[in-house]
């Protein structure tokens, strides 16, 4: 069966049709969920907004009932003042709609609003919130009560007196009704339709709103009761409620601080209809409007197909026949048509047109493409050499610039080594110079008592002043000599190590220790601090000398960049063994990197203190020994005023 082509523009038009349809289905089941979603946020943003506002109103009544408690009226237990002062507190604070004060027999002497209900009080003698209060001598939160009268909900807070000589002498008690959660829930605006219910651990809805006196203190939904207890301390689904509704839920579990019951759970329902209400709308209305557009297209595309395609169509047809019959005078007269078909009928005019001459122009067409075919060979064959000889003078280049770059890193590392051995060599001036000043000392002594001695003149008194200036002395001069042996042992180790790099098992603290001491000429010149936090036992295999670059050239850059002369500061060390890897946290509380450098930083070369003498190569020294010689990683976080902080993570060998 033949299909015109005004059946197939239909049925293209009708095909073109479906994936709009699809997507706009797709639309809509996408539009739906995230309705669906931000209901639900918006239901668990509610339900976390009031059980906020329930701890809040648990912390509250500790604080208001602690600061009543302190009150002259309340501690000398003054009924007429009490009164007044709680009748005054209540006012200011009515989501408390009893506040009460009892001695410890439980009678009560003070309650406001002075007309609140009785079973309020009736029974605080033997209520155990009451008990429990006076037992423990502290704040209690009690058990949610029904008071049947008055059909509501209430929970007691009650604080105990300061002791009297058989303990305390009275509480304050403060009673919070659940009524104010539909006040809250009132104003929240929610949808048409929206429940919102407070449930106890034992599974009895406390109270719901709206219809609230109906659904009060009765035992609530079992599968309900199953969505709120599981792990998750809150969340959101969908089920159907006691009404039969189809609601959004979201659900949160508060726990309080010594209480007798172990949590209470709040939970919002939204209906899903209402939800889905404007989402479905759109919808129907775009399939709609879509469906009427399609009607029109395919009304407007057989129309105009028989004008605009099919006439010309058969044209073309007539005149691709006579071409092919070999009459290359045949025409489509379609000369005149923009359009697609109207330009495939002029093509095909200059086709015909073009055949002969295309015939007579071939053979020189090919005489020119092997004579082009020659030129191209011989320019490729000259490029090829040329781009042969710039490749090799490039790689020089570049191994020259390589070799440049390693020798002034090894300048660099030398030239901190030679500033290292500088200030050791001051440093270790000091202790030397107070040994041979004590040495001279003693020398001159010892001579003085010689010639008493020889001179028969030697007395009981100079004896024992010269053994007390020998005794001073050796103890100066001993203790200045372990000293300087000490920061000649420290600068010899990390200085052998810096020098071979060789991989050895060595005490993390201890090594960091030396280290530092090997930098304190340039510590003692600035007010800055530096705190060393590693166990003393960490042990590890690795490359000592690599550490002390590591260490130094960021103890360096950091006085030279983050603070300014004089400035005072705290530089952190921290050092932690993890399974198979060393952490190493570097942290000074400086001025920090600017963001445009941040990226920069471990760049060869780069520095903003090239002006003050600064060469860019210490933490691109660091970065590339952190990363080529230990194989491991290293990051940098800073902000303006907060300082700086270096994380460096290095594998270890396996034991």
């Amino acid at each position: 069966m033949t299909i015109s082509i005004r059946t197939r523009l239909l049925v293209l038009m009708l095909a073109a049709a479906l994936p709009a349809v699809a997507i706009m289905l797709l639309t809509g089941r996408e539009l739906e969920e995230n309705v669906v979603s931000r209901a639900e946020g918006t239901a668990l943003q509610q339900v976390q907004s009031m059980a906020a506002h329930h701890e809040r109103i648990v912390e509250n009544a500790r604080l208001l009932l602690a600061t009543l408690a302190k009150t002259s009226e309340i501690r000398s237990l003054d009924p007429k003042g009490s009164q007044e002062l709680l009748a005054d507190i209540q006012q200011r604070n009515p989501v408390y709609v009893t506040l009460a004060l009892a001695d410890a027999r439980g009678r009560i002497l003070a309650r406001a609003p002075d007309h609140a209900l009785p079973e309020e009080g009736a029974e605080l003698a033997t209520s155990a919130c009451f008990k429990s209060a006076l037992a423990k001598g502290e704040f209690v939160t009690g058990d949610y009560a029904y008071l049947k009268n008055a059909r509501r909900v209430v929970i007691s807070f009650v604080q105990p007196l300061a002791d009297g000589p058989a303990g305390p002498r009275g509480v304050l008690l403060a009673a919070f009704d659940l009524h104010h959660f539909g006040s809250l829930f009132q104003g929240a605006g929610m949808p048409a339709g929206s429940v919102l219910t407070l449930t106890d651990a034992k599974g009895t809805r406390l109270t719901r709103f709206p219809e609230t006196e109906k659904y009060t203190w009765v035992p609530d939904l079992p599968r309900m009761l199953e969505r709120m207890t599981g792990q998750a301390e809150e969340g959101t689904f969908s089920e159907t409620g006691v009404d039969g509704v189809l609601r959004l839920y979201a659900f949160k579990r508060l726990h309080f601080s010594g209480a007798p019951f172990p949590y209470l759970m709040i939970r919002l329902g939204v209906p899903v209809d209402e939800a889905l209400a404007q989402a479905r709308g759109v919808v129907r209305r775009n399939l709609a409007l879509l469906g009427l557009a399609a009607v029109l297209f395919m009304a407007s595309a057989w129309a105009l197909g028989e004008v605009a395609v099919v006439r010309k169509l058969k044209g073309l047809v007539a005149a691709a026949t006579r071409l092919g019959a070999g009459e290359l005078e045949a025409r489509t007269g379609l000369t005149g048509g923009e359009d697609e078909i109207g330009r495939l009928g002029q093509a095909l005019d200059a086709m015909a047109q073009a055949l002969e001459r295309r015939e007579q122009e071939r053979d020189a067409y090919e005489n020119e493409v092997c004579h082009l075919n020659e030129f191209l060979e011989d320019r490729v064959e000259k490029r090829t050499k040329e781009l042969a000889l710039a490749n090799k003078e490039l790689t020089a280049t570049l191994e020259r610039l390589n070799q440049a770059q390693q020798q002034l890193i090894q300048s660099e590392k030398m030239a901190s080594l030679g500033g290292l051995v500088a200030g050791v060599a001051h440093e270790i001036n000091t202790p030397v110079g107070i040994g041979v000043t004590a040495a001279s000392h003693l020398e001159d002594k010892t001579k003085a008592m010689l010639e008493e001695f020889r001179a028969g003149a030697l007395k009981r008194a100079s004896l024992e002043e010269f053994l007390g200036v020998c005794d001073e002395s050796t103890h100066m001069i001993l203790a200045n000599l372990r000293r300087a042996a000490e920061l000649i042992r420290s600068f010899k180790q990390v200085a052998v190590d810096r020098s071979t790099e060789e991989r050895r098992v060595f005490l993390l603290r201890s090594y960091f220790e030396q280290v530092l001491l090997s930098l304190r000429p340039h510590l003692k010149k600035t007010a800055i601090v530096v705190e060393l936090a590693c166990d003393d036992k960490v042990e590890i295999d690795s490359y000592p000398g690599v550490w002390s670059q590591i260490l130094t050239n960021l103890v360096l850059n950091a006085l030279q960049h983050a603070y300014e002369p004089g400035q005072a500061g705290r530089i952190k060390i921290t050092a932690t063994l993890e399974p198979e890897r060393l952490r190493f946290i570097f942290a000074d509380d400086g001025k920090g990197i600017a963001p445009e450098n941040l990226n920069l930083i471990f760049e060869p070369f780069f520095t903003t203190y090239r002006q003050k003498g600064g060469t860019g190569l210490g933490l691109s020294i660091v970065y590339n020994l952190v990363t080529q010689t230990m194989g491991g990683t290293i990051h940098v976080a800073s902000e303006l005023g907060q300082g700086t902080v270096f994380s460096i993570m290095v594998p270890l060998a396996k034991a």
